[in-house]
């Protein structure tokens, strides 16, 4: 059965399908990471392709077309994303491969989309390519996909998800409709989370950025956030202690953690509510009266730029030693 979008979507998927047929060639569907944005779009490229009896919410799910959906062979439909996130190796089976996977859309993908555009459709209807994260793109290759969003082929939907839509060039966004999906509110997002079986939605709600997709992501990873949270809030600053409870993790996560733990130091002095940890509020309010807010900013700025190659750091462990050795000395 074809998924449906999140309930906090149908209101905006209602008003694309209700004017299915003047759909412009190219749409940016974009708003807050983690919210279901690849969901929303996918939802509507099998409603548009789908060839049975549509429901306002959702594609029949019992067509020939919506089959071929499901099983990621529909030949009128393409997803164009970094290697990183596509679940199907380019390698054969059980090869290790040489390199890590890529993080960026390269310029041989839109080249080979490209190729697709070149050729009828085979279902004499709609050809839909999806391109996320569309902020994934260099230069060279958001100049590449420009040509056919400059001279689209007929009968072709382009559908770009981003989460970052000011990094993409000008000129893309000016030949693409936006379509901004709304972030759910936190009584529904919470709801939703129930449903699924999270535990503690609330918190790890909050810890999300109130984004419910991020917020399943980091209960993934709960127990090592966990033992981090648990040693800052006692005022723990030994970085070899807190690397240690940090081992199993990714280092652009712990970057996560370190950044949404530092805004909330600064949102106390600024705000008196922090906004990611509000059952840490009483530990964040006396380790926050002992730094100086401009030492919190930096800090913050920092973490921005370490965040840049957390991806591949040469030593994870000395790279994770290196947050906390600043973490401490901002603490002084």
């Amino acid at each position: 059965m074809i998924s449906k979008c999140f309930p906090w979507h149908e209101a905006v998927f209602r008003r694309l399908t209700a004017r299915a047929e003047t759909l412009p060639h190219a749409l940016l569907v974009h708003g807050r990471a983690g919210i279901g944005k690849t969901v929303f779009a996918r939802t509507l490229a099998a409603w548009l392709l789908c060839e049975g009896e549509r429901s306002a919410e959702a594609a029949c799910g019992k067509c020939q077309a919506c089959g071929w959906f499901e099983l990621g062979n529909h030949p009128d439909y393409r997803q164009v994303e970094p290697e990183f996130l596509n679940a199907q190796s380019e390698t054969e089976e059980g090869a290790e491969r040489s390199k890590e996977p890529s993080r960026q859309i390269k310029i041989e993908q839109v080249r080979e989309l490209q190729g697709f555009l070149a050729v009828g459709t085979h279902r004499g209807g709609r050809r839909i390519a999806v391109l996320r994260p569309a902020e994934a793109m260099n230069t060279a290759t958001a100049n590449a996909l420009l040509k056919s969003l400059e001279e689209p082929p007929p009968n072709t939907l382009f559908i770009l998800v981003s989460s970052q839509p000011a990094r993409l060039l000008p000129t893309i966004r000016s030949r693409c409709q936006a379509v901004v999906l709304p972030a759910p509110a936190p009584e529904q997002a919470a709801q939703w989370l129930a449903a699924q079986g999270l535990e503690a939605a609330q918190t790890m709600l909050a810890h999300s950025g109130y984004a419910p997709l991020a917020a399943i992501e980091a209960a993934e990873q709960r127990e090592a956030r966990d033992r981090l949270l648990a040693l800052l809030v006692r005022g723990e600053a030994d970085p070899l202690v807190l690397a240690d409870a940090c081992a199993n993790a990714e280092p652009a996560q712990v970057i996560d953690w370190l950044q949404k733990w530092a805004y909330d130091l600064g949102a106390v002095q600024l705000t008196g509510e922090p906004r990611y940890h509000p059952q840490a509020r009483a530990a964040l309010e006396q380790i926050g009266r002992r730094l100086a807010l401009r030492r919190v900013l930096a800090y913050q700025r920092e973490l921005a730029r370490d965040r840049a190659v957390a991806q591949h750091p040469l030593n994870p462990r000395l790279f994770l030693e290196s947050l906390f050795m600043r973490y401490r000395a901002l603490k002084g």
